[in-house]
């Protein structure tokens, strides 16, 4: 959207929406995210379980949830708070919702109304469970999830034959067991000294004393992204996939795996204002920059308050016209600065692609979420999760 259309969209309408009027959005291929779930069940051979909390990390969890069922190729959601399984429910999503936080207390209610399913991690969380199935008159199906050496959350191993006995009597039925690997992103599949081994071989007895004490066992899972990419045994029935999912983190490259993903998330904006200066000139907040050549300045709406991190002052690129361009000075609230200097016909209107490809006439370059967060010293989901609300979320 040129600067003269958006100001007529402003100008002419009492309906506009942040989507008419900003140039800055983040641009969702739900086709790649398919096409991930896809190419993540045939690499594994299992049922891919697709965590969508944290609003599908950035990407929009009713709209990339809804297209993942629409296309039949993920077994069930995952999310962490009650109130985002809830949002999946009021979206229309009929499949299976995990729910796997620890933060469920008073929401037990709502999620057998929902047909959602609680992940069990502590003894106590029984007390509800207990009472709500008592008033219902019908047992509540969960997973319980196993400490087996994160030490966050989870029953310890040696509680397990306990904790199902106990919510059997409760009416609780525990039809799937789980755990989370702390460490499979660092560890070396190829030792099996390291935690992630130590972890599958704690969760091996805790799952047989499950069915031992008489849980209906429906699905096993343990495996995150990096579990389910580099460490079989890991993948049991089902593997939970995040990042992965995105199109996100670095297991093909660093260890030679054939699967073909691609980054579902493109994070653009466009040039509203261009500025000549001499050299000399102190640019944004603290002077961090000084030109050293007469330049031209582009500036972009777009800062911190968007997700694009101020740590990224000093180190960003943004792509416009195929070419990167680097910001200067420090990342503002609402804008940052970027050096269109060598652009010949750089315009007022031109997009700038924060993150992902430039697409078309804009250039086959790309800036992975992995680069950006190199950039700053966080991490990849640091990068998707902290893009804001107030940026609006367009399926392409």
């Amino acid at each position: 959207m040129t600067e003269s259309s958006a100001l007529s969209v402003a100008a002419g309408s009492s309906h506009a929406t942040g989507a008419d009027i900003r140039p800055t959005a983040v641009e969702v291929e739900l086709a790649a995210v398919v096409d991930n779930a896809r190419t993540i069940a045939q690499f594994t051979g299992t049922r891919v379980c697709a965590v969508v909390k944290a609003d599908a990390y950035g990407h929009g969890a009713p709209m990339v949830a809804a297209a993942l069922e629409d296309a039949g190729v993920v077994d069930r959601f995952a999310v962490s708070l009650v109130e985002e399984g809830l949002q999946l429910r009021e979206a229309g999503l009929r499949a299976p919702v995990l729910v796997m936080g620890p933060s469920q207390a008073g929401g037990v209610d709502a999620m057998v109304a929902a047909g959602l399913t609680p992940v069990m991690s502590a003894a106590a969380d029984l007390g509800e469970l207990g009472q709500v199935a008592s008033r219902r008159g019908r047992a509540i199906a969960v997973h319980l999830k196993v400490d087996t050496g994160m030490s966050r959350i989870g029953v310890q191993p040696a509680e397990v034959p306990a904790v199902v006995e106990r919510a059997r009597a409760c009416g609780v039925r525990v039809v799937g067991a789980m755990t989370h690997l702390a460490d499979a992103d660092v560890d070396d599949p190829a030792d099996r000294d390291s935690p992630t081994w130590r972890q599958l071989a704690a969760f091996e007895p805790a799952i047989a004393a499950m069915r031992a004490a008489g849980a209906p066992i429906e699905v096993v899972h343990a495996a995150n992204s990096s579990g389910a990419m580099l460490f079989p045994p890991a993948r049991g029935g089902m593997v939970r996939v995040g990042l992965a999912l995105y199109g996100n983190g670095s297991w093909a490259t660093d260890h030679g795996l054939p699967q073909p993903r691609r980054q579902a998330l493109r994070f653009v904006t466009r040039i509203v204002q261009l500025r000549r200066v001499e050299a000399g000139a102190r640019i944004g907040y603290g002077g961090l920059y000084t030109t050293t050549r007469p330049s031209v300045l582009g500036v972009l709406p777009v800062g911190y308050a968007d997700g694009l991190p101020r740590r990224v002052t000093g180190h960003g690129q943004v792509i416009v016209a195929g070419r990167r361009c680097p910001t200067l000075g420090a990342v503002s609230m609402d804008m940052v600065v970027v050096d269109v200097t060598d652009l010949p016909g750089v315009a007022i209107g031109d997009v700038a692609v924060v993150l992902g490809s430039g697409r078309g006439r804009y250039g086959q370059d790309h800036i992975a979420v992995a680069e950006l967060a190199a950039w700053t010293g966080l991490t990849e989901y640091e990068v998707t999760c902290g893009i804001s609300k107030r940026v609006p979320r367009l399926a392409t």
